[in-house]
């Protein structure tokens, strides 16, 4: 399988130079996340939403994710309040995708509400907090197919189209985020640390 670049992570700073540099010019990285491997870029920039779409062969109406450094920056993006920030930062970081509504038109979706992650992963969070934008986050893999949790998993297809390859070894989880639909207070996906998320949930 050959990659366009390939960084290893760790260590932090070789890979997320790349990463930086290749998403600051509109290209696609796979990367690790806290849950499976990931495949994103700039989610301010329509043609990189346009390229990952293609590369899962994903259905162009199905919104994705972004991932933020933290909830401060969210905030530019997604309607919160302090109580509900207070609330978001107690769960997270960690592996849950919160639906909140758009505060500011995203081209990853034209839903009202839009699915917001602040991992548990070194990488991610540093990318994102560098690049000053929020980032895609969706699964390495093409459309109703396996995620990946490993590069040697990624199909072909998605590893010769993305422009760099950050290999973080063996996914930390063999699932993905658990979907938390917040303001209808229910679970939409169920994912990692599940009771963690229905806890939490229950105290809203």
């Amino acid at each position: 399988m050959a990659f366009m670049q390939l960084a290893v992570y760790p260590p932090l700073r070789p890979a997320l130079d790349l990463a930086l540099a290749i998403s600051r010019s509109g290209g696609v990285v796979v990367y690790p996340t806290d849950t499976v491997y990931g495949v994103g870029g700039d989610a301010t920039n329509a043609a990189v939403v346009s390229r990952i779409i293609l590369l899962k062969s994903r259905p162009a109406n199905q919104p994705m994710t972004v991932l933020f450094p933290d909830w401060a920056m969210a905030q530019d993006y997604v309607k919160m309040d302090s109580a509900l920030r207070k609330a978001l930062e107690e769960l997270t970081p960690g592996p849950y995708t919160f639906l909140l509504p758009l505060a500011k038109a995203l081209p990853v979706t034209s839903s009202p509400l839009i699915g917001c992650r602040v991992p548990s992963h070194e990488f991610c969070l540093a990318w994102a907090k560098g690049l000053g934008k929020p980032i895609i986050t969706t699964s390495a893999n093409r459309h109703q197919s396996p995620p990946a949790r490993a590069i040697e998993e990624l199909d072909e297809t998605i590893a010769t189209g993305a422009d760099l390859i950050v290999d973080g070894g063996p996914s930390q989880s063999e699932t993905g985020s658990t979907i938390i639909d917040v303001p209808r207070k229910r679970i939409l996906r169920e994912g990692a640390e599940l009771a963690k998320a229905k806890a939490w949930l229950k105290k809203l």
